[in-house]
């Protein structure tokens, strides 16, 4: 990378020489996109994000070199409003085969302009670009939606899926109840490590977004499922808790694709059979079941109340059925 960085730094003195006078200069950051980006990980990484979260903007900010390449911009220093504009509007309007034509979503676009805009704070930081051309772009208004959830029979569907006479079938039905009686993410779930449970207190350690460390609690019920898991699972080289056929660890991928599979046995339709779906199943039935919304953003481990909120309002039609059950006037 240091060679690639010397030779790109050649070109810019050259370039930057062309266009005004040979005593001109450009920080390399400033005169070319791949070094920026570069930089701008190597700074991600010196703050030490996550290598998801490094993943994650490495991935949009190959999105904005592609959509600003057609428009023929390819220097950070270059880049104006109009052009980060006209690649959210360009962006905003493809086309994405999933099965059918779509456009991105909402939470789609918002995850790049976020990316961007880190970006771009950074090269105005660090002052290698004036000004900064994000001033003034928000993220979308997207609308709120209905979140998709399991109900209770297809929950018991997905969970006679598997054949728990097999490793395998017994591995994926503790995954499925850990995910449902948790709440936990997919990436928390992949990441979880024997050493990570305390049987004791029945809590997982969990490690969530940006690093933060989380204690989740776990019901009696799972903890009986989790101890047969650990005992047939055997002594084994990696310390994963749920572990492939291979015996090393089953990643995030391959659990999706189980779980997707089980919704097609199990014929569930109308909702998006996923490690995400359980998630929000878990926040639903937790609220129904007369949990706070405190201990729910600690368990799911948000940083803010704004999503517990969220899940609260968007399933009013259930809150509707706890009020009628429990209205005082109904009451009296």
């Amino acid at each position: 990378m240091e060679a690639f960085i010397i030779e790109r730094k050649r070109r810019v003195n050259l370039a930057a020489a062309g266009r005004k006078s040979s005593t001109v200069e450009l920080p390399l950051e400033s005169a070319d996109f791949d070094c920026a980006v570069y930089s701008f990980l190597r700074y991600c990484r010196i703050r030490n994000l996550s290598g998801n979260t490094v993943d994650f903007y490495r991935d949009v900010l190959k999105e904005l070199e592609k959509q600003l390449a057609s428009q023929d911009v390819t220097r950070p220093i270059d880049i104006t409003k109009d052009n980060v504009l006209n690649a959210m509007d360009k962006k905003r309007n493809e086309k994405i085969k999933r099965g059918r034509a779509e456009t991105p979503s909402d939470a789609t676009m918002n995850k790049l302009i976020r990316g961007w805009r880190a970006f771009f704070n950074w090269l105005h930081t660090e002052g290698f670009i004036d000004p900064n051309p994000f001033n003034g772009i928000g993220v979308i208004k997207s609308e709120r939606r209905v979140i998709e959830t399991f109900s209770n029979a297809q929950v018991k569907a997905l969970l006679d899926a598997p054949n728990r006479s097999t490793f395998t079938g017994y591995r994926d039905y503790v995954i499925m109840l850990t995910l449902l009686d948790t709440g936990i993410r997919i990436s928390e779930l992949a990441s979880l490590r024997v050493t990570d449970i305390n049987w004791g207190d029945r809590t997982f350690k969990v490690y969530g977004k940006g690093r933060k460390e989380r204690i989740v609690p776990f019901s009696r019920a799972l903890e009986k499922h989790l101890r047969e898991y650990v005992e047939i699972r055997g002594t084994v080289d990696t310390d994963c808790l749920f572990v492939n056929i291979d015996n090393g660890p089953f990643k995030v991928r391959g659990i999706q694709q189980a779980i997707q599979l089980y919704g097609r046995d199990a014929r569930i339709k109308g909702v998006r059979v996923s490690p995400h779906t359980f998630r929000h199943t878990f926040a639903k039935m937790y609220i129904m079941n007369g949990g706070d919304s405190f201990s729910l953003q600690k368990i799911l481990g948000h940083t803010s109340l704004e999503i517990v909120k969220m899940y609260v309002n968007l399933f009013s039609t259930d809150v509707a059925k706890q009020h009628a059950k429990f209205s005082p006037l109904e009451r009296l």
